[in-house]
């Protein structure tokens, strides 16, 4: 790879724009013929030696941050570790952390010598693990020591991955390495390459309804992907105090790249928070006040949460939230009520939409339009329509396919699905994506969310794919048959429910129910597993042996 020369970063939000009309038509994507996502994301700010990238803290207490020049040194660090120990340009490199600075390291470190980053969720059981490490052919791992077991555990089923870096190791084994020990012996100066702006960047798995997860590539130019976050994150107003925040976990790409990554682009503080697995709303409230949180990127499910606590505005200073961003699963009308209540009647509330494919593709900016639906309007440089099977585009109020137009110079759709060209072309028509969602548009070009195409499960934000729950609790030595599908609960939106056909010999209960589930837990993830089973005699089926979930929502008196 060649140096990549000092070149300026995208300063699209340096413009005043009058009207939303004006802003979608002056904007063009600005995209570098040779580029690397790490420089912009760091290094471009680092001159500034005090200005801060990271703040971050832990559920006991412990805090710290991150300069932009000190974490450029230490991304440099790691990528001259992973280079030393043989990465070449393209190889995979997992990362298996919860939210916490070396989790953002990895990834630009890994994006400086010219790996592709996979993030993985600590929450994930060993079958899980081993589809994503074998498929994605990873050769290291940058892990928590709570997941430390479950390698070892599959380590002779996983011939590919040679160096494991351990974050806060405890008694590490052979090829088991401490990351900050490692990487302290490594020069901070490192010579960022060039790349195509084509060039893999990022592996990320998505749920599916049949088969295993798909594995979705992600470009180097994806990280110019920020107009959307311009708008719909930052109200399309930069302002010098910004300190952005989201609970979730950085294995899924919308905290990593609807919430952290932005704010690093445009060169303000993210916060990380460790909570140790579980989302605390008074800690929330705490984190808005001691740090002066502006920017907050909050699931449904956790506003739902902190909507619980009693009498917040009255015990905390929340002041400083300018605006309040959502997306996974709808907000409802009652969420925005609160937050203007909460935090006051001048905090832009937004929702946005976008998928592991194609992030963010719709969203809302108070600034230049009335917030009228759900999912708002497109973004800046994209164009998005409904349209039928068959790919014609339909009329304005008429329900259809969400669909996005990918060509030269977009950013934000995939390049393409991990050794699946098949499942590639079919996500295809010409050159739309179709996003497997039902929307409506009206003649505003605002858009409505209807309904998931397929059986997705979209809980608490977490999209979880049927298909993994059922392929888990076959295995069981009492299950014969299992489908999964979600159905509707009041805190997450919806949550997985099993129906299961037992095998001769057992029998149905309470004890078995939670065996069920204890089984999905440990062997999948912690989020995944059916929080409601159901014990029937046949599981309805396609004359083709997939699972008629159609038929099962009948049965749960859904449709």
């Amino acid at each position: 790879m060649e140096k990549i020369s000092k070149q300026s970063c995208y300063y699209f939000y340096g413009k005043n724009y009058q009207t939303w009309e004006e802003l979608r038509a002056d904007f063009k994507w600005e995209i570098p013929q040779k580029m690397n996502a790490a420089f912009y994301l760091c290094d471009a700010h680092a001159d500034e030696k005090a200005k801060v990238a990271i703040f971050h803290e832990d559920y006991t207490g412990k805090k710290g941050k991150i300069t932009f020049w000190e974490l450029m040194r230490i991304t440099n660090q790691l990528a001259n570790y992973l280079k030393t120990k043989g990465m070449e340009q393209g190889d995979r490199v997992a990362i298996c952390l919860p939210q916490r600075p070396e989790t953002l390291i990895s990834h630009l470190g890994i994006w400086k010598a010219g790996g592709v980053s996979v993030p993985l969720t600590v929450l994930f059981g060993p079958d899980a693990l081993k589809f994503r490490l074998g498929h994605s052919d990873a050769k290291f791992a940058i892990v928590d020591s709570s997941v430390v077991d479950h390698l070892r555990a599959l380590r002779k089923e996983l011939p590919l991955l040679k160096h494991t870096l351990v974050v806060d190791e405890k008694g590490l084994a052979e090829n088991e390495m401490p990351f900050w020990k490692e990487i302290n012996n490594e020069s901070p100066e490192f010579e960022v390459g060039e790349l195509s702006p084509d060039a893999n960047m990022m592996l990320i798995y998505t749920g599916g309804t049949t088969g295993d997860p798909k594995g979705v590539i992600h470009r180097h130019s994806f990280a110019f992907h920020v107009p959307a976050h311009y708008a719909t994150l930052l109200n399309a107003q930069v302002k010098l105090g910004d300190i952005f925040w989201n609970p979730a976990d950085y294995a899924w790409i919308a905290p990593l790249f609807d919430c952290a990554f932005p704010a690093l682009f445009y060169g303000r503080p993210v916060l990380t928070y460790s909570s140790g697995g579980k989302f605390d709303p008074e800690v929330a409230f705490r984190l808005i006040e001691n740090y002066g949180l502006s920017i907050l990127y909050i699931p449904p499910t956790g506003l739902r949460m902190m909507r619980q606590v009693k009498n917040p505005e009255k015990r905390f200073d929340l002041s400083s939230p300018r605006v309040i961003f959502s997306g996974g699963e709808s907000f409802g009308t009652a969420l925005p009520e609160w937050v203007a209540e909460t935090f006051g009647q001048d905090v832009a509330v937004h929702e946005g939409y976008g998928q592991s494919e194609g992030t963010m593709i719709t969203m809302n900016c108070q600034k230049y339009f009335p917030y009228k639906s759900n999912m708002g309007r497109a973004t800046p440089g994209l164009e998005v329509d409904i349209v039928d099977d068959e790919g014609n585009f339909v009329p304005p109020g008429t329900t259809g396919e969400i669909a996005v137009r990918a060509f030269d110079g977009n950013p934000i759709v995939f390049k393409e699905y991990w050794k699946k060209p098949e499942e590639t072309k079919k996500k295809f028509i010409g050159d739309w994506m179709l996003t497997g969602d039902l929307g409506v548009k009206d003649n505003e070009g605002y858009f409505t969310f209807v309904s998931r195409k397929d059986d997705i499960i979209i809980s608490s934000g977490y999209r979880i794919g049927p298909s993994e729950i059922e392929d888990t609790l076959i295995k069981h030595e009492a299950v014969l048959e299992a489908g999964v599908i979600g159905i509707p609960d009041e805190t997450r939106g919806h949550i997985p429910k099993a129906f299961v056909v037992l095998r001769e010999g057992y029998q149905g209960s309470d004890e078995l129910i939670k065996d069920l589930q204890g089984f999905v837990k440990r062997r999948l993830a912690k989020h995944e597993y059916p929080r409601k089973i159901e014990f029937i005699s046949e599981i309805p089926k396609t004359t083709t042996g997939k699972v008629r979930r159609r038929d099962l929502r009948k049965l749960e008196r859904l449709i």
